[in-house]
């Protein structure tokens, strides 16, 4: 070969290899997307929210939140895996989402399989919550009531197969109780039953505990944190009722595709980190009852692999099905 074809060739091949570095090089170089797979104005999709501006400002590029609800969220999540693993699109994973593994007989998705641990930005405790009318001031008084009360106890949850219903599972076999769980279609459909007396507790999220106790409807007995939290500092949590290691929360995190190249993800975590640890993050995290927690991949791919462990258990147990 001539040296001048062979030149062309070289300069040929290095155009055609080029797309793919150049991409790598100047990543992003467009807008990024987070999918939450659920409604638009939840917990979840709020903290999308609050992440999305300021990343997108640290990476230079527009971050845009899109809402694929559906299935319980398995629409959403089966979306963003079959996405491209450029680093484009990234997944929010929250609790239901490892829940949705086990409680499925055939989930359509593997959370640990199909996508790539990027970072753990949060956690939300739950309160136990009773009406303010109720006679239980305790933990140990709503079991010993449970005990006596003729067909035991009753609790609601926003859905079958909900962090709220499965804490009640844990609560009803720690406690050695009957209590009959009520699924409604939302946690806000369960409060007015509740403050009404039809239900005897609830695992609420901060929020909804917060809005319900001040109103002087609900009181609260206890929290599902590891420590106490500031937005209910004189409320024990479970462990200090004698519950050890009764600590199920609500965690959020992000994913890309499985794939994703190494410097995508640390660059995507890294700014992931520092928006979480701004001042103005923190506030409106606290805002919303949550705990900033953040962590690199191999922790929120811990998390998963702990949550599907724990409500893997308790699903079996309880021999729950989604409607």
């Amino acid at each position: 070969m001539k040296r001048r074809n062979f030149c062309a060739l070289i300069v040929t091949l290095a155009a055609s290899a080029s797309p793919a570095l150049q991409a790598q090089e100047k990543y992003p170089s467009r807008p990024i997307r987070i999918i939450v797979p659920f409604t638009a104005g939840g917990v979840g999709d709020t903290v999308a929210r609050i992440i999305s501006q300021p990343l997108g400002e640290l990476l230079g590029q527009s971050v845009i939140v899109e809402n694929r609800p559906g299935g319980d969220s398995v629409t959403g999540t089966e979306y963003a895996a079959r996405m491209p693993p450029d680093g484009y699109t990234i997944l929010q994973v929250s609790t239901p989402q490892t829940i949705n593994m086990v409680l499925r007989e055939k989930p359509r998705y593997d959370l640990l399989r199909d996508f790539a641990p990027v970072a753990r930005v949060a956690g939300s405790t739950l309160v136990l919550v009773v009406p303010a009318t109720a006679s239980p001031r305790s933990v140990a008084d709503l079991i010993a009531y449970g005990k006596t009360k003729p067909g035991g106890l009753s609790y609601g949850s926003g859905a079958v197969g909900s962090v709220g219903h499965l804490s009640g599972e844990l609560l009803k076999r720690a406690g050695g109780v009957t209590a009959l769980h009520v699924p409604y279609k939302g946690n806000s459909a369960v409060i007015p039953d509740l403050v009404g007396g039809r239900l005897d507790f609830f695992f609420a999220s901060q929020p909804e505990a917060v809005q319900g106790v001040a109103g002087g409807h609900l009181r609260a007995l206890a929290v599902t944190a590891t420590r106490r939290v500031p937005t209910f500092p004189d409320v024990p949590t479970m462990i200090e009722s004698g519950f050890p290691g009764f600590d199920p929360a609500s965690n959020y995190g992000y994913l890309v595709p499985a794939g994703t190249p190494a410097p995508v993800v640390r660059q995507l975590g890294d700014a992931i980190g520092k928006v979480v640890a701004s001042p103005a993050v923190q506030e409106r995290f606290q805002a919303l009852g949550l705990t900033s927690s953040f962590g690199g991949p191999d922790e929120l791919a811990a998390t998963l692999k702990g949550e599907i462990a724990r409500w893997g258990q308790v699903v079996k147990a309880a021999n729950i099905r989604p409607e």
